[in-house]
């Protein structure tokens, strides 16, 4: 096969990446979780009155002239029932109480004066006046969650206002990781001359695990065709995504029954990647299959921009390609003639604007860039050279420290 575009390479993978089965989950245990249905409001959210400042619940229509004042006959907290308001007096009330029957008003407490069991009132209010009303979070039948949604703890609260206790969300995708080289060591081995420790495991494990999937296992096996033929095939045997690092031989894969969108692909410095699938068949499941290079900087790279939308794929969720953002460039970088350049970039934010600064230190060879960046730059195939003050697309892996002072 001829090197791939780009985007077309992602859109194959999510194309690919069908959504995996669902389970019903308490909503306790569903944050970071995808919804797999649609969820509606089953009635007005909050289907009462409340007040929307500590004050007096009045009836407007009882003001009359101004200066007035008016008897305080109750008092209601957010706890407490709503009860009926006494016409011709007021009703101290805090934030979030029902409003009382009768009362259609609240006078804030710092704009009236009290003092001997009465209020003073000196700023006429008109009916609805600081008053939440019914429905005001939702109507019911309003959509709260759409499915393929990222469950947050916020949208778990609003959920949980609406009283549901339990989902139905999108199975989290089980991932295997084989890091294949003879130069591999574990991270507590001292390394002989030529060999490096396993650093490629650590980074897929925790990027897996925070992209929503479980990583079930991991495999570190030398060159030998054997020992890597039966890693792989276990693999498959176990996950819904296999990932590989370090280059494992496609003809071990195909044998395996693995067909491939894509062996290369025009994405600098990850041209070496490739993405296929086994498909299913005697009662088997389809198994995703992405092969990354084995040098930390371009496996990191091909990780967030082909196992990432694979993952958000299968986990169901509706916006599976990651995003791009406009950033201003301060700095230099170049782009490659027949291929996109993925740079690493920090990224600040300064005067409201995303501002993309190169690491001065691109090699592919290092474990340091992607602990560096914030995210990459996304330049397209070209011979131009982007100067500081251009702007570029960039794609945010972590925003952690965008609103950091530089």
């Amino acid at each position: 096969m001829n090197a791939l575009g780009f985007i077309e390479a992602q859109r194959r993978i999510v194309e690919a990446c069908a959504a995996l089965g669902t389970e019903r989950i308490s909503l306790g245990d569903a944050a970071g979780r995808v919804a797999a249905q649609t969820l509606h409001a089953p009635e007005d959210l909050v289907p009462f009155a409340r007040s929307a400042m500590d004050g007096f619940a009045v009836r407007a229509a009882d003001l009359g002239l101004l200066p007035r004042e008016l008897p305080v006959r109750a008092r209601l907290w957010a706890d407490s029932a709503s009860g009926e308001h006494i016409p011709q007096t007021a009703t101290s009330i805090a934030t979030g109480s029902a409003i009382p029957r009768g009362a259609d008003a609240v006078l804030p407490l710092e704009e009236v004066e009290t003092g001997d069991g009465v209020v003073r009132i000196s700023q006429f209010v008109s009916g609805g006046s600081h008053i939440f009303p019914p429905g005001e979070d939702a109507r019911a039948g309003d959509v709260l969650i759409e499915s393929g949604a990222l469950l947050r703890p916020s949208a778990l609260g609003l959920l949980a206002a609406a009283g549901c206790a339990a989902i139905e969300v999108y199975r989290r995708p089980q991932v295997v990781i084989v890091c294949a080289g003879d130069e591999l060591v574990p991270i507590d081995a001292v390394p002989a001359y030529g060999q490096i420790r396993n650093s490629n495991a650590f980074v897929m494990t925790s990027a897996v695990e925070a992209l929503g999937a479980r990583a079930v296992k991991v495999s570190m096996v030398g060159g030998e065709r054997a020992k890597l033929r039966d890693a792989l095939e276990e693999a498959i045997g176990a996950a819904d995504l296999v990932v590989t690092t370090g280059g494992a031989p496609l003809g071990i894969l195909k044998e395996l029954g693995v067909e491939f969108f894509f062996d290369s692909v025009a994405l600098s410095p990850v041209k070496q990647s490739a993405f296929g699938r086994r498909i299913a068949g005697s009662g088997a499941p389809a198994v995703q299959v992405a092969v990354l290079p084995g040098n930390p900087p371009s496996a990191f790279i091909a990780l967030q921009e082909f196992v990432r939308p694979a993952l958000f794929a299968l986990g169901g969720r509706s916006d599976p390609l990651p995003p791009t953002h406009a950033a201003r460039l301060d700095g230099r970088i170049r782009a490659k003639p027949n291929s996109t350049y993925a740079s690493y970039v920090r990224v600040r934010l300064s005067d409201g604007c995303l501002v993309a600064t190169p690491l001065d230190n691109q090699c592919s060879a290092l474990t340091r860039p992607a602990s560096e960046a914030d995210g990459f730059i996304l330049a397209p195939p070209g011979t131009q050279t982007f100067s500081s003050g251009t702007t570029v697309r960039v794609d945010i892996f972590d925003w952690t420290n965008v609103g950091a002072t530089s």
